[in-house]
This record gives C-alpha cells, sequence and structure tokens, in this order.
C-alpha cells in the first residue's frame, strides 16, 4: 500500500514540474510530447502499483459473529438430523421385530472427519417381555453400544 502511496506522490510531483516546463515554453512542440508520453508513463506505473497493491481491508466484526452464530445453529440442526436418523433406525429394527418402544433417546457423537456414531441407546416399553426382547435385538446389532432398557407399565 505504501508504494501504491509513494508512485502516486512521484506521479503528482512529476506532472506539477512539466507543468511548469511547459509554462516556461509553450509553443514548443516537442516539449509538449514529453510531457504527455511522461504523464502517461507515470499513468501506466500508477494503475500497476495499484493492481500489483496487497489491500488489506478491516474485518467486520459483525460478520464474524453472525457467522459463528450460524455455524453454532448448523452444527446443533446437523446432531439433532443425526440423533433422529439413529432413533428412526433402532425404532425399524424394534418393528422388524414387532416391538413398540414407548420412548427411544440415542445419544451420538459426531468426529472431526463427520462420521457419526451411536455411543448410548435409552429404551422404554411397556411390558417386561418386550424389554428383554428388544435388548437382545439390540444386543446384537448395535455392539459395543451401551443399552438402557427400561418398563413403564403405565
Amino acid at each position: 500500500m505504501t508504494d501504491t502511496l509513494q508512485a502516486a506522490g512521484a506521479m503528482c510531483g512529476v506532472l506539477m514540474a512539466a507543468q511548469l516546463i511547459s509554462r516556461l515554453c509553450p509553443r514548443d512542440k516537442m516539449l509538449g510530447f514529453i510531457r504527455a508520453l511522461v504523464t502517461l508513463v507515470l499513468i501506466a506505473s500508477l494503475c500497476g502499483a495499484l493492481i500489483s497493491a496487497d489491500w488489506d481491508w478491516p474485518a467486520d466484526p459483525g460478520g464474524i459473529e453472525q457467522n459463528r452464530e450460524l455455524n453454532e445453529y448448523m452444527e446443533d440442526q446437523y446432531t439433532a438430523a443425526a440423533r433422529q436418523e439413529v432413533e428412526s433406525y433402532i425404532k425399524g429394527l424394534l418393528a422388524s421385530a414387532g416391538i413398540e418402544a414407548k420412548k427411544i433417546r440415542a445419544d451420538i457423537h459426531i468426529t472431526e472427519d463427520n462420521s457419526i456414531s451411536c455411543t448410548k441407546a435409552s429404551l422404554t416399553f411397556a411390558f417386561d417381555s418386550e424389554a428383554r426382547r428388544a435388548r437382545a435385538l439390540l444386543e446384537s446389532v448395535l455392539e459395543g453400544v451401551p443399552l438402557e432398557v427400561t418398563v413403564d407399565g403405565a
């Protein structure tokens, strides 16, 4: 940026000097041609300095805050959708065995590479027999996932 300002200052100085010299010899055609040529070179130099300048624009602090809030919102939505997908997967597994849960809650973990894993599954059933069948089914399918199976006879 300082190079651009220096080039603009030098251009102004040279143009003022060329104007003063042309006033001393107003009828000399060669001096007018040289003045025009110097002006053209200086303008081209200034344009080159402007194009190659490294512009440092100040960051908009409001935009950064909005971007962070948007990222948090999107992460929350992504987590909710992933949790709902895992819960519907478990519901489908139970439905294939003819078992219906009163409540299904799946805890998930999203890693840095955006892979989703189920860390815990909590299920509530109306009858003890359904709870035992569901535990047997889910333990064989969801290996390594802690299961919390409860019975709510209400």
